[in-house]
């Protein structure tokens, strides 16, 4: 039998090539005998009731042709179907977005055909999934989460979205002027047994080795082991840390005297300041007024992934 796959598209990724790409994708499946739709997405937050909706109807593979927002959205769909009890779709990456970080845990970013090829005979690996808590909510995530000046980061990002750009200089424009805003934070993080108290520059939960296109926050992170690695970035001078932003675009930075560099099944993260805690999700900006702890979890091997040969 055929496979049967679903491509949720975002039109407006990658400056429009997501919509440039849309007649590609579907020939290319047909060529590679794969029975498939393209569903474009028109609102934040669609692809991930489009990803439940594939898994409940028996979907083998559904496919997130976009950025790193489109395989958030699409992967808590997928997530949210597995708590359900509902499994068998597995997850296929057209990378066609500006930030493709995740996408590099899979195989070739700027080759559509070999991705392709990859949903065609791609090896399904077994990736774990990440919970946040806080307050009553919880939400899924799959490349990297955390608190810190990655808040302010996004924050900037959202303003440049809609640009040209491409996604490492955009995130480095955003990192130059958030320097300047940002002031380290007191945070206690609680890593399974270990426990860290400083006032903080960054704390990042990684899945994956990438943030922001380019940036090699973990460059060691498996994201099938069961564990978090976490990088540590405690309070910095501006000078410093511009210093150190070309060893964490080379993931050359794990000796840096401001950087601890952990892993862990568990991670807490809880503001002793003032203000409430905000953080980001794979990139998405979360400000809850009422969050003073933030809880990361590992659920190992749930999020099913094709990724090309070689890929590791």
């Amino acid at each position: 039998m055929p496979k049967i796959a679903r491509v949720i598209l975002n039109p407006t990724s990658g400056g429009g090539r997501g919509r440039r790409a849309a007649e590609s994708i579907l020939v290319g499946l047909e060529r590679r005998g794969i029975r498939g739709e393209v569903v474009a997405t028109t609102a934040p937050g669609q692809a991930t009731a489009l990803a439940r909706d594939a898994a409940r109807e028996g979907v083998d593979i559904v496919v997130a042709a976009g950025g790193d927002g489109t395989v958030h959205e699409v992967s808590n769909g997928l997530l949210g179907a597995f708590t359900e009890g509902i499994e068998g779709p597995v997850l296929g990456i057209l990378p066609v977005g500006t930030g493709n970080d995740f996408a590099k845990l899979v195989g070739p970013l700027k080759q559509l055909d070999r991705s392709l090829d990859i949903l065609a005979g791609g090896t399904v690996r077994h990736m774990d999934a990440c919970r946040a808590l806080w307050s009553d909510r919880a939400h899924w995530f799959v490349n990297a989460g955390g608190t810190g000046i990655d808040v302010e980061v996004v924050r900037q990002i959202i303003r440049r979205r809609g640009g040209r750009t491409p996604a490492v200089a955009t995130y480095l424009g955003a990192v130059l002027v958030a320097l300047v805003r940002y002031r380290a934070i007191p945070l206690r993080i609680r890593m399974d047994d270990l426990v860290v108290e400083s006032d903080t520059m960054i704390v990042a939960a990684a899945n994956g080795r990438c943030i922001g296109g380019g940036f090699w926050v973990c460059p060691r992170a498996e994201p099938d082991d069961g564990r978090f690695d976490i990088c540590i970035v405690k309070r910095t001078s501006y000078w410093e840390a511009l210093r150190a932003i070309p060893l964490i675009l080379r993931g050359v930075h794990e000796r840096h005297p401001k950087v601890e560099m952990h892993r862990a099944t568990r991670v807490e993260i809880e503001a002793l300041g003032d203000d409430p805690l905000f953080f980001q999700l794979d990139g998405e900006l979360h400000e809850p007024p009422d969050a003073r702890t933030l809880v990361l979890e590992i659920l190992p091997g749930a999020l099913p992934v094709l990724t090309g040969a070689g890929v590791a």
